[in-house]
């Protein structure tokens, strides 16, 4: 029968109270990501699937914090004491349940780094961008795959973990391997925060808009100042003693995927404050359909095209590339909408062929933009 340990030391409850409030507010703030992207009408991507995943990585590892406090003694006493007075169950399952915990952590991370790096390939296609994209993918997924071969490998057999009487055995030096894979990950958190600012700042907008774009895109800072606690506390840790040592690096370690969960949903909530949220597409369907008046009536001077302003749904303000083009015709000269984005060479052809079967190409409007992407 399973020992029940009493809460009554500010380390278990630290840790309880950590594991239950972050694995709460990370399932909210996915939660509150899904709900706007149903009110922005669109649909589940890749990216939503793996922050999905981490989330539910995420949720598992803190529920084994729960068990570390309520039935391994973690936060209770030093491991002697235990022992001494429970035998050795607790503090066996407490070392059989930190190899499911490392690769919880693992997962929830890479799955959520998955999941903003294919954002950015969404919301930044230039090819400079792509590239570096898809190579930290690369690297994520290596340190991700070594984290996970090295929590098997460090003590064979593997068993060795949990009972140290088992003839033969051997273990390498467990806390470096876990504070190099925490050091690599420190390395691809500052990567993934980084690679957008270059193209923000580069974006033409206003400074205000800008600094709060890119504030709202570098809240992943925050969870690189919690990889470096994490990483300072594993330092302190102590096998052989693991339950009174273990409980500040455990708290860092749940800590960390579920509040790197709920920054990398932050900027998608957007539509669940805006009154009516639209994405440029949207925006640019509308204007498409406002009426267009010749001059020469009476109400040319009150019914007009206005010009396109609106700026201000950040996951779409991007360059398009070098010299790229975006063309946008619309309005069917039956009245039915007829928006497609293309090339400016899309169009003409379009137009063309419209020449050929009869048919009216004027009875709409065609706009063409050119974006350039200057590098200093």
């Amino acid at each position: 029968m399973a020992v029940i340990f009493p809460i009554v030391t500010d380390a278990q409850r630290a840790v309880l109270a950590v594991a239950i409030v972050s694995s709460t507010l990370a399932v909210v703030a996915v939660s509150l990501r899904l709900l706007a992207q149903r009110i922005a009408r669109k649909k589940w991507n890749m990216s939503d699937y793996f922050l999905i995943m981490a989330c539910i990585f995420a949720v598992g590892l803190e529920s084994i914090s729960v068990t570390f406090v309520v039935q391994t003694g973690l936060g209770y006493d030093h491991e002697k004491a235990i022992v001494a007075k429970h035998g050795t169950e607790p503090i066996t399952k407490l070392y059989k349940l930190i190899v499911p915990v490392q690769i919880f952590w693992v997962f929830s991370l890479s799955c959520t780094k998955f999941s903003i790096l294919l954002l950015y390939l969404r919301i930044f296609p230039a090819k400079a961008v792509v590239r570096i994209v898809w190579g930290t993918i690369a690297l994520v997924a290596a340190w991700a795959i070594g984290t996970i071969l090295a929590t098997f490998l460090v003590c064979r057999p593997m068993a060795f973990n949990w009972n140290p009487n088992i003839p033969g055995g051997t273990c390498g030096r467990e806390i470096v391997s876990y504070i190099v894979s925490g050091t690599i990950n420190l390395f691809t958190d500052l990567v993934v925060v980084v690679i957008p600012m270059p193209l923000l700042y580069r974006l033409q907008m206003a400074t205000s808009k800008k600094i709060t774009l890119m504030a709202v895109l570098g809240l992943g800072f925050v969870a690189c100042i919690v990889s470096v606690l994490r990483i300072h506390t594993l330092f302190r840790v102590r096998f052989g003693d693991m339950t009174y040592t273990l409980p500040h690096a455990n708290i860092f370690t749940g800590l960390e995927p579920c509040l790197a969960i709920i920054l990398s949903s932050i900027p998608l909530m957007r539509p669940l404050i805006d009154r009516s949220p639209k994405s440029p597409r949207d925006t640019v369907g509308q204007a498409a359909k406002c009426p267009v008046l010749s001059r020469r009536g009476p109400a040319a001077a009150t019914n007009r095209l206005d010009s396109l302003t609106d700026d201000s749904h950040p996951l779409w303000l991007r360059p398009m590339g070098h010299n790229a083009y975006a063309g946008v015709a619309a309005v069917h000269p039956y009245g039915r909408d007829d928006l497609s984005i293309g090339s400016e060479e899309s169009l003409g052809k379009k137009h063309a062929r419209q020449k050929s079967l009869g048919q009216n190409p004027a009875g709409g409007i065609s706009v063409t933009q050119e974006f350039e992407v200057i590098e200093e």
